[in-house]
């Protein structure tokens, strides 16, 4: 297996003088600069951290060109990096520092207050200021890339904690080797491809960068995320990819300035880490015209689990679905005895990472990985999720699946987001209740209303409860679990 970095520096020697990327702080470099700057912080790293396969160096960044340097210069220097989301509390990227314990952190000055810096090894740098990871480098002819065996950590990701305490995941050179390839087969990933980086890149977007760096491609980063901002950058530089979650295609959406003829050349507007509803998916159909496509996977099994293109979601309709199985991977369900055969999904294959940092067991049945979720596979291979398991809820003596009312209540007008749980009952053993983030105009009976017709009676929420915003963990997911401690006040009245 050639490591994935080692992939990068020869399409760097082969189109050296290509712009690799862009940023909207008005850096550009080519495949040379970028490669040259990486190599020479890896060698400065290297020189200043030493040889240990075991070493951790986290990067605490927003999206722009220097981000990527830095990222590059860790995995080149064979350390395992580190991503500190900057939008994550203080107290969270605290937690993390201290818990895993990176020998160097470096942090973007713009960011500086995502994280205690008092008595931690730090080293600052800047957007379109380079001067912080010079002062870092080594002459790049010094350079040597260091054994990167397949099994070799090369980054350590947080699970998403909705549920409980994250865990540290290793993933593996094998494991980001297959994700590529994965990403390039299905969505076909050329040296055509311009992609646009408007997800944070301490998280999915990162998966992105590679594929289309390996494949000659050209990234354009960004970190204004206002609709003219993200929509201006998708006209202007002919943007044929982008990685976004929901909740930013409905934002552009909802603007109205999104428009199909001013996007000729995209291809696959992806969505990931939360699912899509029908009704959304149109509304983005309309905006952007038929490109939206599907990926399904997990820290344990990042990106590429499952995926549908946004020619295959055209053609077959299957709205509600999340893709086939990607190449490298087999998917299964868990016999239920339920009658739409609905269980848990397993997964087996490259993709899954081999442990967890501190030592925890991977959730394994017969050398399948448990993903946690349920779901079903229909006759054509075409998965449907229904929800985490540990998320259903038994009302009536009735399965209900949180994601499929939440499903049935974004897809009401004026509905952004809807978050769904259960309340112990004495009568429902389990009462359905939602926190939704909706229009005023929209009424507690409509939503009701929507719920029955879709799913039916017992499904439809006893409680609606009106928030502003909805609790998000540090990679973007709604945290059910908090919801329903904000407002058990209003339940047990």
């Amino acid at each position: 297996m050639i490591p994935p970095i080692q992939r990068f520096l020869d399409t760097a020697s082969r189109w050296p003088e290509r712009i690799a990327i862009q940023d909207d702080a008005g850096c550009r470099l080519s495949y040379g600069e970028l490669a040259a700057r990486s190599k020479a912080l890896a060698a400065g790293l290297r020189a200043r951290l030493g040889n240990d396969a075991e070493t951790i160096v986290s990067v605490a960044a927003k999206n722009h060109a220097d981000h990527v340097v830095a990222m590059f210069g860790v995995f080149l220097a064979g350390y395992a990096w580190l991503p500190l989301n900057p939008r994550s509390a203080t107290a969270l990227n605290d937690e993390i520092f201290r818990s895993l314990g990176p020998a160097l952190l470096l942090l973007d000055t713009a960011c500086e207050d995502c994280v205690s810096t008092a008595g931690l090894p730090v080293a600052r740098f800047g957007a379109g200021a380079p001067a912080g990871l010079q002062a870092l480098s080594a002459p790049a002819e010094s350079f040597v890339l260091p054994e990167l065996e397949p099994d070799r950590a090369m980054s350590v990701k947080l699970t998403g904690g909705t549920t409980g305490r994250p865990k540290a995941v290793i993933q593996t050179q094998r494991v980001i080797a297959t994700v590529i390839a994965d990403l390039t087969e299905v969505f076909a990933i050329s040296e055509r491809d311009v992609n646009l980086a408007a997800a944070p890149l301490s998280h999915g977007a990162f998966h992105f960068l590679l594929p289309v760096l390996i494949a000659g491609g050209r990234h354009v980063i960004v970190s204004d995320l206002s609709p003219e901002a993200l929509l201006g950058a998708m006209e202007q530089h002919d943007v044929t990819l982008s990685f976004m979650p929901p909740t930013l295609i409905i934002k552009l959406c909802d603007s109205g300035q999104a428009r199909p003829e001013r996007f000729p050349a995209l291809r696959q507007l992806i969505y990931s880490t939360a699912p899509m509803p029908p009704a959304q998916i149109r509304r983005a159909w309309s905006a952007f015209g038929p490109k939206i496509a599907a990926l399904y996977g997990q820290v344990e099994a990042p990106m590429t689990l499952a995926a549908m293109t946004a020619e295959e979601m055209a053609t077959t309709g299957k709205l509600e679905s999340t893709g086939r199985a990607c190449p490298s991977t087999v998917l299964r369900i868990a016999d239920s005895g339920t009658e739409d055969g609905t269980g848990d999904i397993l997964a087996r294959g490259p993709l899954v990472v081999p442990r967890y940092l501190t030592g925890e067991a991977l959730d394994m049945i017969d050398g399948w990985l448990r993903t946690g979720d349920l779901g079903r596979i229909d006759t054509d291979g075409h998965l449907y999720i229904r929800g985490r398991s540990r998320e259903m809820l038994i009302t009536g003596g009735f399965n209900v699946y949180p994601a499929e009312v939440e499903s049935a209540l974004l897809a009401v007008q004026g509905v952004y987001e809807a978050c769904v749980f259960g309340v112990e009952d004495n009568y429902w053993g389990e009462r359905v209740e939602a926190a939704v983030v909706a229009s005023d105009a929209v009424s507690d009976e409509a939503l009701r209303d929507a719920v029955r017709a879709a799913i039916g009676a017992v499904a439809a929420p006893k409680a609606i409860h009106r928030l502003k915003t909805l609790p998000r963990n540090a990679v973007g997911k709604i945290v059910r679990r908090e919801i329903a401690t904000l407002i058990r006040p209003f339940s047990e009245t």
